[in-house]
């Protein structure tokens, strides 16, 4: 569910700044579209993160051998 939900922020915020580029203020846009950047970094961040805890998991129950517990 995070990785969804900032997915959509980013595409909300890019989307907002696209929209509000020929009505709005420069500095507001950019504010907006850095905000959306932000949110894309985060993603990434935590997409990362996440592949790590599967490999580290992975590891550990390779090692461990504890999947020979449950036959």
């Amino acid at each position: 569910m995070p990785i969804i939900r900032l997915g959509v922020l980013s595409f909300a915020f890019n989307l907002t700044a696209a929209l509000s580029e020929p009505i709005a203020d420069k500095k507001i846009v950019s504010v907006l579209e850095q905000m959306g950047g932000t949110f894309k970094v985060l993603l990434g961040m935590l997409c990362t993160v996440s592949v790590m805890l599967i490999i580290g998991l992975t590891l550990v129950i390779k090692i461990t051998n504890s999947g020979m517990m449950y036959r």
